[in-house]
Protein backbone atom coordinates (compact mmCIF):
# COMPACT_ATOMS: atom_id res chain seq x y z
CA UNK A 1 0.00 0.00 0.00
CA UNK A 2 1.32 3.90 -0.93
CA UNK A 3 2.36 5.46 2.30
CA UNK A 4 2.17 9.61 2.22
CA UNK A 5 2.73 12.03 5.04
CA UNK A 6 0.24 14.48 6.37
CA UNK A 7 2.47 17.31 5.29
CA UNK A 8 1.90 16.71 2.13
CA UNK A 9 -1.69 16.10 1.96
CA UNK A 10 -3.14 19.76 0.49
CA UNK A 11 -5.60 18.37 -2.21
CA UNK A 12 -8.39 15.54 -1.01
CA UNK A 13 -11.41 13.71 -3.64
CA UNK A 14 -14.04 11.83 -1.25
CA UNK A 15 -16.15 9.92 -3.76
CA UNK A 16 -19.47 8.66 -2.02
CA UNK A 17 -22.34 9.00 -5.21
CA UNK A 18 -25.47 7.14 -3.55
CA UNK A 19 -27.79 7.06 -1.76
CA UNK A 20 -29.04 8.95 0.59
CA UNK A 21 -28.23 7.50 3.92
CA UNK A 22 -25.13 6.52 2.58
CA UNK A 23 -24.31 10.01 1.56
CA UNK A 24 -24.94 11.12 4.85
CA UNK A 25 -22.97 8.14 6.71
CA UNK A 26 -20.11 9.50 5.15
CA UNK A 27 -19.86 13.12 7.50
CA UNK A 28 -17.84 11.98 10.23
CA UNK A 29 -15.07 11.33 8.05
CA UNK A 30 -15.61 14.49 6.26
CA UNK A 31 -15.26 16.10 9.30
CA UNK A 32 -12.33 14.47 10.43
CA UNK A 33 -10.47 15.00 7.88
CA UNK A 34 -11.08 18.72 7.83
CA UNK A 35 -10.27 19.02 11.36
CA UNK A 36 -6.86 17.43 10.79
CA UNK A 37 -6.40 18.90 7.55
CA UNK A 38 -7.76 22.79 8.23
CA UNK A 39 -5.02 24.12 5.03
CA UNK A 40 -6.56 21.41 3.16
CA UNK A 41 -8.35 21.65 -0.44
CA UNK A 42 -11.59 18.80 0.39
CA UNK A 43 -13.41 17.98 -3.05
CA UNK A 44 -16.24 15.73 -2.78
CA UNK A 45 -18.12 13.59 -5.77
CA UNK A 46 -21.89 12.52 -4.85
CA UNK A 47 -24.89 12.26 -7.48
CA UNK A 48 -27.04 14.98 -8.14
CA UNK A 49 -30.10 13.29 -6.90
CA UNK A 50 -28.50 13.74 -3.06
CA UNK A 51 -26.57 16.68 -3.88
CA UNK A 52 -28.43 19.08 -1.32
CA UNK A 53 -27.57 16.68 1.57
CA UNK A 54 -24.15 17.75 1.18
CA UNK A 55 -24.77 21.25 -0.11
CA UNK A 56 -24.26 23.83 2.81
CA UNK A 57 -21.94 21.50 4.52
CA UNK A 58 -18.56 23.88 5.42
CA UNK A 59 -16.22 21.50 5.16
CA UNK A 60 -16.31 21.21 1.31
CA UNK A 61 -14.36 22.96 -1.03
CA UNK A 62 -16.06 22.29 -3.86
CA UNK A 63 -18.71 19.80 -4.27
CA UNK A 64 -18.93 18.04 -7.89
CA UNK A 65 -22.10 16.92 -9.10
CA UNK A 66 -22.64 13.46 -10.76
CA UNK A 67 -25.13 13.02 -13.45
CA UNK A 68 -26.20 9.19 -13.75
CA UNK A 69 -28.04 10.67 -16.90
CA UNK A 70 -24.38 10.28 -18.75
CA UNK A 71 -22.18 7.79 -20.03
CA UNK A 72 -20.51 6.03 -17.39
CA UNK A 73 -16.76 7.34 -18.86
CA UNK A 74 -18.07 11.04 -18.89
CA UNK A 75 -20.42 11.20 -15.54
CA UNK A 76 -19.65 14.36 -14.27
CA UNK A 77 -21.10 17.85 -14.85
CA UNK A 78 -17.99 19.46 -14.44
CA UNK A 79 -15.32 17.43 -15.59
CA UNK A 80 -13.09 20.34 -15.31
CA UNK A 81 -12.59 19.76 -11.30
CA UNK A 82 -11.18 16.64 -11.89
CA UNK A 83 -8.38 17.65 -14.22
CA UNK A 84 -6.37 18.29 -11.23
CA UNK A 85 -4.35 15.56 -9.68
CA UNK A 86 -5.38 14.89 -5.67
CA UNK A 87 -2.53 13.94 -3.01
CA UNK A 88 -5.28 11.33 -2.06
CA UNK A 89 -8.71 9.99 -2.81
CA UNK A 90 -10.78 8.06 -0.69
CA UNK A 91 -13.36 6.05 -2.98
CA UNK A 92 -16.05 5.25 -0.18
CA UNK A 93 -18.84 4.04 -3.37
CA UNK A 94 -15.82 1.53 -4.89
CA UNK A 95 -17.76 0.53 -7.77
CA UNK A 96 -17.14 0.24 -11.61
CA UNK A 97 -18.57 3.78 -11.92
CA UNK A 98 -16.54 5.24 -8.77
CA UNK A 99 -13.54 3.45 -9.96
CA UNK A 100 -13.67 5.00 -13.58
CA UNK A 101 -13.78 8.14 -11.93
CA UNK A 102 -10.78 7.91 -9.81
CA UNK A 103 -8.37 6.38 -12.74
CA UNK A 104 -5.46 8.38 -12.78
CA UNK A 105 -6.54 11.22 -10.73
CA UNK A 106 -4.61 11.01 -7.02
CA UNK A 107 -1.47 10.06 -6.00
CA UNK A 108 -2.97 7.70 -3.68
CA UNK A 109 -6.13 6.08 -3.69
CA UNK A 110 -7.90 4.35 -0.85
CA UNK A 111 -11.40 2.46 -0.46
CA UNK A 112 -13.62 1.51 1.81
CA UNK A 113 -13.62 -2.50 2.47
CA UNK A 114 -17.72 -3.85 1.94
CA UNK A 115 -17.16 -6.25 4.20
CA UNK A 116 -18.77 -9.33 2.46
CA UNK A 117 -17.73 -11.88 4.46
CA UNK A 118 -19.49 -10.11 7.81
CA UNK A 119 -22.53 -9.53 5.22
CA UNK A 120 -22.50 -12.98 4.04
CA UNK A 121 -21.92 -14.43 7.66
CA UNK A 122 -24.92 -12.75 8.70
CA UNK A 123 -27.23 -13.86 5.92
CA UNK A 124 -26.38 -17.26 6.29
CA UNK A 125 -25.16 -18.02 9.54
CA UNK A 126 -26.93 -15.58 11.57
CA UNK A 127 -23.73 -14.80 12.78
CA UNK A 128 -21.82 -11.48 13.05
CA UNK A 129 -17.97 -11.84 11.94
CA UNK A 130 -17.28 -7.97 13.36
CA UNK A 131 -18.31 -6.83 16.61
CA UNK A 132 -20.29 -3.55 16.69
CA UNK A 133 -19.87 -3.04 13.30
CA UNK A 134 -20.67 0.80 11.98
CA UNK A 135 -20.59 1.69 8.62
CA UNK A 136 -19.57 5.65 9.71
CA UNK A 137 -15.97 3.43 11.84
CA UNK A 138 -15.85 1.59 8.56
CA UNK A 139 -15.56 4.75 5.93
CA UNK A 140 -13.13 6.57 8.88
CA UNK A 141 -11.00 3.67 8.91
CA UNK A 142 -10.47 3.44 5.23
CA UNK A 143 -8.44 6.47 5.28
CA UNK A 144 -5.63 4.45 7.42
CA UNK A 145 -3.48 7.39 7.87
CA UNK A 146 -1.20 7.68 11.50
CA UNK A 147 -3.05 10.19 13.76
CA UNK A 148 -6.44 10.14 12.26
CA UNK A 149 -8.77 8.98 14.42
CA UNK A 150 -12.37 9.10 15.19
CA UNK A 151 -13.44 11.85 16.95
CA UNK A 152 -16.60 10.43 19.02
CA UNK A 153 -19.06 12.72 17.12
CA UNK A 154 -22.16 11.58 14.91
CA UNK A 155 -23.66 12.77 11.51
CA UNK A 156 -24.18 16.19 9.82
CA UNK A 157 -26.63 17.63 7.95
CA UNK A 158 -26.51 21.25 7.64
CA UNK A 159 -29.38 23.36 7.09
CA UNK A 160 -29.14 27.35 6.41
CA UNK A 161 -29.93 27.65 10.03
CA UNK A 162 -26.40 25.77 11.04
CA UNK A 163 -24.04 28.09 9.00
CA UNK A 164 -23.60 30.92 11.22
CA UNK A 165 -22.90 28.19 14.29
CA UNK A 166 -18.96 27.90 15.41
CA UNK A 167 -19.80 24.13 15.67
CA UNK A 168 -22.84 21.90 14.64
CA UNK A 169 -25.82 20.29 16.65
CA UNK A 170 -25.25 18.95 20.12
CA UNK A 171 -24.28 15.56 20.54
CA UNK A 172 -28.11 14.97 21.39
CA UNK A 173 -31.30 17.25 22.04
CA UNK A 174 -32.67 17.33 25.52
CA UNK A 175 -36.35 15.88 25.08
CA UNK A 176 -39.39 17.80 26.35
CA UNK A 177 -42.88 16.48 26.06
CA UNK A 178 -45.53 19.26 25.05
CA UNK A 179 -48.56 19.30 25.32
CA UNK A 180 -48.90 18.16 21.79
CA UNK A 181 -46.03 16.51 20.33
CA UNK A 182 -45.21 16.65 16.92
CA UNK A 183 -44.62 13.25 15.87
CA UNK A 184 -42.99 12.15 12.04
CA UNK A 185 -43.64 9.14 10.53
CA UNK A 186 -41.85 7.78 7.58
CA UNK A 187 -44.04 4.50 6.54
CA UNK A 188 -41.36 4.13 2.93
CA UNK A 189 -37.98 2.17 2.77
CA UNK A 190 -36.70 0.99 -1.14
CA UNK A 191 -37.39 -2.74 -0.72
CA UNK A 192 -40.24 -4.14 0.34
CA UNK A 193 -38.90 -6.52 2.96
CA UNK A 194 -37.68 -2.91 4.83
CA UNK A 195 -41.09 -1.42 5.32
CA UNK A 196 -43.38 -2.33 8.57
CA UNK A 197 -47.10 -2.95 7.19
CA UNK A 198 -49.83 -0.09 6.57
CA UNK A 199 -52.13 -1.47 8.85
CA UNK A 200 -49.61 -1.08 11.37
CA UNK A 201 -49.26 2.28 10.76
CA UNK A 202 -52.82 3.01 10.96
CA UNK A 203 -53.27 1.58 14.04
CA UNK A 204 -50.37 3.37 16.00
CA UNK A 205 -51.00 6.52 14.38
CA UNK A 206 -54.62 6.39 16.08
CA UNK A 207 -52.63 4.57 19.70
CA UNK A 208 -50.89 7.88 19.14
CA UNK A 209 -53.22 10.07 19.20
CA UNK A 210 -55.22 8.34 21.97
CA UNK A 211 -51.99 8.45 24.20
CA UNK A 212 -50.52 12.23 23.52
CA UNK A 213 -52.73 13.58 21.14
CA UNK A 214 -49.99 14.44 19.17
CA UNK A 215 -49.54 16.03 15.73
CA UNK A 216 -48.36 13.67 12.58
CA UNK A 217 -46.41 13.92 9.65
CA UNK A 218 -45.83 11.59 7.33
CA UNK A 219 -42.93 11.96 4.80
CA UNK A 220 -41.12 9.97 1.74
CA UNK A 221 -40.35 10.57 -1.30
CA UNK A 222 -43.15 10.05 -4.51
CA UNK A 223 -42.51 6.46 -3.95
CA UNK A 224 -44.27 6.48 -1.25
CA UNK A 225 -47.20 8.43 -2.16
CA UNK A 226 -49.65 5.59 -2.47
CA UNK A 227 -49.32 3.86 1.22
CA UNK A 228 -49.32 6.95 3.07
CA UNK A 229 -52.29 8.13 1.00
CA UNK A 230 -53.77 4.66 2.12
CA UNK A 231 -52.40 5.32 5.55
CA UNK A 232 -54.10 9.04 5.50
CA UNK A 233 -57.47 7.86 4.52
CA UNK A 234 -58.14 4.65 7.18
CA UNK A 235 -56.43 6.44 10.40
CA UNK A 236 -59.61 8.23 12.55
CA UNK A 237 -58.14 11.91 12.76
CA UNK A 238 -56.59 14.58 10.10
CA UNK A 239 -52.90 13.85 9.47
CA UNK A 240 -50.18 16.38 7.33
CA UNK A 241 -48.84 13.56 4.20
CA UNK A 242 -46.30 15.27 3.16
CA UNK A 243 -44.81 12.68 1.20
CA UNK A 244 -43.59 13.01 -2.18
CA UNK A 245 -44.13 17.00 -1.46
CA UNK A 246 -40.90 17.80 0.03
CA UNK A 247 -36.96 18.22 -1.25
CA UNK A 248 -34.67 16.16 0.72
CA UNK A 249 -33.74 19.27 2.64
CA UNK A 250 -37.52 20.46 3.82
CA UNK A 251 -37.75 17.09 4.75
CA UNK A 252 -34.91 17.65 7.46
CA UNK A 253 -36.32 20.90 8.51
CA UNK A 254 -39.43 18.70 9.20
CA UNK A 255 -37.93 16.56 10.79
CA UNK A 256 -35.73 18.78 12.53
CA UNK A 257 -38.74 20.62 14.52
CA UNK A 258 -39.97 16.98 15.33
CA UNK A 259 -40.19 15.75 19.12
CA UNK A 260 -39.77 12.05 17.90
CA UNK A 261 -39.13 10.16 14.42
CA UNK A 262 -40.73 6.71 13.82
CA UNK A 263 -38.92 5.10 10.25
CA UNK A 264 -38.11 1.67 8.39
CA UNK A 265 -34.62 1.16 8.31
CA UNK A 266 -33.98 4.30 5.74
CA UNK A 267 -32.60 7.33 4.48
CA UNK A 268 -34.83 9.18 6.64
CA UNK A 269 -33.54 7.34 9.63
CA UNK A 270 -30.23 8.78 8.79
CA UNK A 271 -31.30 12.11 8.69
CA UNK A 272 -32.86 11.99 12.16
CA UNK A 273 -29.86 10.76 13.57
CA UNK A 274 -27.94 13.79 11.62
CA UNK A 275 -30.57 16.26 13.46
CA UNK A 276 -30.24 14.56 16.59
CA UNK A 277 -34.18 13.84 16.92
CA UNK A 278 -34.76 11.07 18.92
CA UNK A 279 -36.61 8.22 16.55
CA UNK A 280 -38.19 4.43 16.97
CA UNK A 281 -36.71 2.31 13.66
CA UNK A 282 -38.10 -1.09 12.20
CA UNK A 283 -35.92 -3.75 10.75
CA UNK A 284 -37.22 -6.36 8.94
CA UNK A 285 -35.51 -8.61 6.58
CA UNK A 286 -32.39 -6.40 7.83
CA UNK A 287 -30.67 -6.15 11.01
CA UNK A 288 -28.83 -3.54 12.79
CA UNK A 289 -25.43 -5.81 12.80
CA UNK A 290 -24.92 -4.67 9.33
CA UNK A 291 -23.82 -1.25 10.41
CA UNK A 292 -26.78 0.97 9.46
CA UNK A 293 -28.37 1.92 12.94
CA UNK A 294 -28.60 5.15 13.60
CA UNK A 295 -25.24 6.14 14.82
CA UNK A 296 -24.66 7.99 17.46
CA UNK A 297 -28.16 9.60 18.83
CA UNK A 298 -30.76 8.33 21.01
CA UNK A 299 -32.97 5.68 18.84
CA UNK A 300 -34.84 2.52 20.63
CA UNK A 301 -34.89 -0.60 17.67
CA UNK A 302 -38.34 -2.39 16.97
CA UNK A 303 -37.60 -6.29 15.70
CA UNK A 304 -38.55 -10.08 16.00
CA UNK A 305 -35.69 -12.46 16.70
CA UNK A 306 -36.66 -14.71 13.45
CA UNK A 307 -34.59 -17.96 12.35
CA UNK A 308 -34.87 -16.61 8.85
CA UNK A 309 -33.26 -12.82 9.64
CA UNK A 310 -31.53 -11.30 7.84
CA UNK A 311 -32.35 -12.79 4.89
CA UNK A 312 -30.71 -9.77 3.13
CA UNK A 313 -27.96 -7.15 3.84
CA UNK A 314 -30.38 -4.56 1.28
CA UNK A 315 -33.86 -5.67 1.26
CA UNK A 316 -36.29 -8.03 -0.84
CA UNK A 317 -38.99 -7.64 -3.12
CA UNK A 318 -40.67 -10.29 -1.32
CA UNK A 319 -40.69 -12.53 1.73
CA UNK A 320 -38.49 -15.71 0.54
CA UNK A 321 -40.68 -17.48 3.02
CA UNK A 322 -43.92 -15.97 2.27
CA UNK A 323 -45.30 -15.38 5.34
CA UNK A 324 -43.23 -11.97 5.85
CA UNK A 325 -43.54 -12.49 9.85
CA UNK A 326 -40.66 -10.13 11.01
CA UNK A 327 -43.03 -7.65 9.87
CA UNK A 328 -46.65 -8.65 10.48
CA UNK A 329 -45.77 -10.14 14.09
CA UNK A 330 -44.46 -6.29 15.00
CA UNK A 331 -47.53 -4.99 16.67
CA UNK A 332 -48.50 -1.35 17.81
CA UNK A 333 -48.71 -1.78 21.66
CA UNK A 334 -45.00 -2.80 21.36
CA UNK A 335 -43.78 0.27 19.16
CA UNK A 336 -45.93 2.33 21.51
CA UNK A 337 -43.87 1.02 24.58
CA UNK A 338 -40.60 1.69 22.84
CA UNK A 339 -42.20 5.38 22.43
CA UNK A 340 -42.47 5.36 25.78
CA UNK A 341 -39.36 4.73 26.65
CA UNK A 342 -38.33 7.24 24.63
CA UNK A 343 -40.01 9.81 26.03
CA UNK A 344 -39.27 8.49 29.73
CA UNK A 345 -42.33 7.57 30.31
Amino acid sequence: MTEIKKSNIKKILILRLSSLGDVLLTTPLLRILSKNFPDSEIDYVVADSYSEVMALNPYISNLIIYDKKKSIFNPLNNPELLKNKYDILIDLQYNLRSRIISFNKSKVYKHYSKQRLHKLSLIYFKKPLIKDFSVPLNYINSINLKGIDDDGLGLEFWLLKDRNAKEYLPFSKKIVIKNRPEITIAPGAKHYTKRWTKEGFVELINKLKDFYDCKINLVGSRAEVEISTLIEKNVGFPINNYCGKLSITETAELIDNSDLVVSNDSGIMHIAAARRVPQVVFYGSTVPEFGFSPFRSNFEIVQKNLDCRPCSHIGREKCPKNHFNCMNLIKADYVISKINKIFNL
